[in-house]
């Protein structure tokens, strides 16, 4: 078998280049895992290079055994006991060959996993009653002092109580000869310094070492690879600089030019054939990556020179917008797609609510990739239960999930007692408050957990029903619990905002008063989340997925929605090397696509319980204007039988009447927002303005023009 045959000149000069450092820039779709195969296939059938003198790296499971599964089908060989895994395997292995060397651990060690670590944590917080964090949260600040170079904590109390429990914890690992899964690079690398001779051992059995995906190395796996390469320098690393994407995991760009600063004789070749998307797709991402400083010039090409060019639509608002969507999905279905051929792609995890919505009272089957559905989030059960016990005082159910969200100090022993109460009484747990006995932290807590609940009971006739939710994020403490997790802050908080959206459309589709209007939405959530799991368990449906869950998959019809600014790019994104990162995440998307793309967003949209306005995402900006076709005005809605001029209505450039009523702003107007309250204009560009609001609102960008904004 001629394993060259096939590839490109590009993928063969990147196999037959053995020796010395070699980095393999391979754009999305180039055929970088068949590259990594062949080279290892070639040096072993045609260097005569013994297979375990070969050690190729890699990020999931699943990549290291697709590797494995290539090689055994080009060559015939055994691979089981091939040195081709992810990083933490290798580790695991290597460790349990010489971790007598690093006492007072031994090769029996036991690697915890994220339960058991959890649960040390927790016995280590509760023996030294430091209760004010949640342990996962402390839990999570341990993983991160090990993989961020930059790892810090701002605040003193909660820097205080990491220390100790991260010293403790550490002791009682050692002490019982436990490794974490963060646990087994560093320790490789702690055997390596303290023994020189088994490094050197290692540095001679790997004559040839493979990189997959390095743009997602962190430091520590760079560390590692650099000190086992050391001798031969015979170290291959393929990636992609355009598609660096996980910053928040630890991952450093940088190590691409520190390979290349450290290698200086490295051979570099780029691998720019994509065999997945057509050239009108590649056209349009070439036209946005290329606004990144700082990397490697690389420009995509297809042979796919016939395809479809890629569409813009820019909505009414954001229902206009799903609807686009919907019947884009039905008309090609018509045409012999398939559901799974399609994919809603999205920046944040609350836009999937809309469409969730859509999706499923038109009867399409999706489910949401690498995540959870809206309704079946955390946050969103957690509130949702605040909500039934507010108007259900019976409700046990909800009362067992969030007595303790946020923690209330209100353990098994007492909830036991409370239940007891209960029973003997015939009352709820709820109502069983009025009457239990004692004193002390728990009883306390419990009494005021009851104290904000019925002052919030007394408001939902008196506020909108939107505005129950602040209510339960402010009195009981839940969006300070939120804040402790900086990861997941604001994706948590953002869904429990969109909340606020259905709360506030619950408001004019249903009849009655509030309570009423409450007690039918929550029923109908309900019946919808029963409904939904019978959809999302079919292989046959559209995927709607955030991009990071996305990469290194692709779809034939790709729908990246919600392109605006404040979404995508995120709000929380505002230094330069951010903002290349989200830029970077925008070419991932693209290139997701092998047939068809479509982007979307909105004029308007109802977000976080109120209208709001924001620009089209600035990456549109940025795309060549000839490489998309704009089909904003003119769109007509798909029937299986007819086609009929949309109802969607599109906002058509204001006539010269119309743009001489137009309020004109300045820096330093004051103006007054409907749903934030006044401001002060920071900005203006052309109609464009950003104004300063008070706190939590902060800085926004807004149409001048929007009904909602006056000047005071």
């Amino acid at each position: 078998m001629d394993l060259l045959t096939g590839l490109n000149e590009s993928q063969r000069k990147a196999v037959v280049t053995t020796e010395g450092p070699v980095m393999v820039m391979a754009g999305a779709g180039s055929g970088k895992t068949k590259v990594l195969t062949t080279r290892i296939a070639y040096l072993i059938s045609e260097l005569g290079i013994p297979s375990s003198n070969i050690l190729a790296v890699t990020f999931t499971n699943k990549a290291a055994n697709e590797m494995k599964e290539r090689i055994e089908s080009m060559l015939s060989i055994e691979t089981k006991y091939m040195w081709v895994s992810t990083f933490h395997s290798f580790c695991s292995r290597l460790l349990r060959l010489e971790m007598n060397h690093l006492p007072p651990f031994t090769k029996s060690f036991v690697i915890i996993d994220d339960e058991d670590s959890n649960k040390i944590v927790k016995d280590i917080m509760k023996e030294e009653m430091l209760d004010e964090y949640k342990p996962k949260d402390i839990r999570s600040l341990i993983s991160k002092s090990k993989n961020f170079t930059d790892f810090k904590i701002e605040d003193p109390r909660l820097n205080n109580a990491y220390s100790i429990v991260d010293r403790k914890y550490h002791e009682y690992l050692k002490d019982n000869n436990l490794l974490d899964f963060d646990d087994l690079i560093i320790k490789t690398i702690e055997l390596f310094k303290k023994n020189p001779d088994i490094l050197e051992k290692y540095q001679n059995k790997f004559q040839y070492i493979l990189v997959d995906e390095f743009q997602d190395t962190n430091t520590l796996q760079y560390n590692l690879v650099f000190m086992l390469s050391a001798r031969y320098h015979n170290i291959f690393v393929v990636g992609d600089d355009f598609q660096s994407i996980y910053s928040f995991r630890g991952a450093r760009i940088e190590n691409i030019n520190r390979f290349r600063n450290s290698f200086l004789e490295h051979q570099l070749i780029l691998l720019e054939e994509n065999y997945r998307s057509t050239t009108q797709i590649l056209d349009l991402a070439n036209s946005i990556i290329e606004h990144n400083p700082n990397q490697i010039k690389k420009k995509m090409y297809s042979s796919k020179t016939d395809g479809q060019i890629p569409f813009y639509y820019h909505a009414d608002s954001a229902y206009d917008e799903v609807m686009f969507v919907i019947d884009k999905i039905k008309e090609l279905m018509v045409c012999g797609d398939s559901y799974s051929d399609f994919a809603i792609l999205y920046r944040a995890n609350y836009i999937s609510r809309n469409f969730e919505d859509m999706l499923v009272r038109y009867q399409i089957p999706y489910k949401i990739y690498g995540g959870l559905s809206f309704f079946a989030r955390k946050e969103i059960k957690d509130i949702i239960a605040y909500l039934r016990l507010l108007i259900n005082k019976d409700d046990d159910f909800s009362f067992r999930r969030i007595i303790n969200e946020p923690k209330r100090k209100v353990g098994p022993a007492l909830l036991e007692k409370l239940s007891i109460e209960a029973s003997s009484n015939g009352v709820s747990l709820y109502n069983a408050i009025l009457t239990i006995s004692g004193s002390g932290l728990g009883i306390s807590a419990l009494r005021e957990f009851k104290a904000v609940m019925d002052t919030i009971s007394a408001q939902i006739e008196n506020v909108k029903l939107g505005d129950l939710v602040d209510s339960i994020l402010n009195e009981t403490g839940y969006e300070e619990a939120l804040k402790k997790d900086e990861d997941t802050y604001h994706d948590r908080i953002g869904n429990v905002k969109e909340l606020k959206s259905v709360l506030r459309e619950a408001e004019e589709f249903y009849d009655g008063d509030n309570t009423a209007k409450l007690e039918q939405l929550l029923s109908d959530l309900a019946l919808r989340t029963d409904n939904e799991d019978d959809d999302i368990s079919k292989d046959n449906c559209v995927r709607l997925s955030t991009y990071h869950q996305v990469k290194g998959l692709e779809f034939k019809n790709v729908f990246m929605v919600a392109m605006e600014d404040g979404i995508f790019p995120s709000a929380n994104c505002m230094r330069p090397d951010e903002i290349e990162e989200e830029r970077r995440i925008c070419y991932v998307g693209i290139t997701r696509a092998k047939a068809k793309l479509y982007i979307t967003n909105a004029e308007n949209r109802f977000l976080f319980g109120c209208h709001q306005h924001l620009p089209e995402s600035r990456f549109i900006n940025e795309m060549t204007k000839t490489l998309f076709k704009n089909i904003s005005k003119g769109y007509t809605r798909f029937d299986n039988n007819t086609v009929k001029k949309s109802s969607l209505k599109v906002l058509d450039k204001p006539t010269e009447k119309e743009e001489s009523s137009v309020v004109k702003f300045s820096v330093g107007d004051k103006i007054n927002h409907k749903a934030f309250g006044d401001g002060l204009v920071v900005a203006v560009e052309g109609d464009v303005i950003q104004v300063a609001f008070k706190v939590p609102h902060g800085i926004k960008k807004l149409m001048g023009s929007h009904p909602a904004i006056r000047k005071i």
